[in-house]
């Protein structure tokens, strides 16, 4: 005898159960986030790539650039990639050429970048040159840095601080004054 047999509907409950997850899901984004979607202008433009400004994050750990997520809501700004100095496995961590790797792989392609304020001036300086270097070679547009190791936020607002900054380099209309 070849083992115990399976019954063609064994596991169906968790399969039902899943289709059934899926089926609200989909009926909870087209009665609630569809309808934001499709009627503000705002998210108009948040939906095109030429208004989006894709961020990438360097920081020590990966939970504290993810903390700024919140900040972004109602703006054009989203956060693409993080790349910290505590990541398991060391080899997916930060690298002059790991992070090359990520700046030339996302899509839509990065427009900011924010190095945190507890990474090394030499990894912060390192990481900016890997970044001039990406902004050179696909000659991207637009382009900001926001360099919190060598330009610390008053008073560690960090937050204030980096909103502050993509106010007055992208114009109140990208991030309003409550944002």
């Amino acid at each position: 005898m070849s083992g115990p047999s399976r019954h063609p509907l064994h596991g169906i409950g968790m399969n039902m159960t899943n289709a059934f997850l899926a089926i609200v899901t989909a009926l909870l984004v087209t009665a609630f986030v569809k309808p934001i979607f499709t009627s503000s202008p705002l998210s108009m433009a948040l939906t095109s790539q030429d208004s989006m400004y894709p961020i990438v994050a360097l920081g020590v750990y990966r939970h504290v650039a993810a903390s700024m997520d919140p900040l972004f809501v109602g703006t054009p700004f989203r956060m693409t990639a993080i790349m910290d100095t505590m990541q398991e496995p060391k080899s997916v961590r930060y690298s002059p050429h790991n992070m090359a790797t990520v700046l030339f792989n996302l899509h839509p392609r990065p427009k900011i970048f924010i190095t945190g304020a507890a990474i090394s001036r030499q990894m912060t300086h390192e990481s900016i040159h890997v970044w001039n270097a990406y902004v050179q070679e696909t000659k991207e547009k637009n382009t900001f840095v926001i360099n919190l190791c060598d330009d610390p936020p008053p008073h560690g607002d960090w937050a204030s601080h980096i909103m502050r900054r993509l106010r007055e380099h992208y114009g109140s209309k990208a991030v309003p004054e409550d944002a």
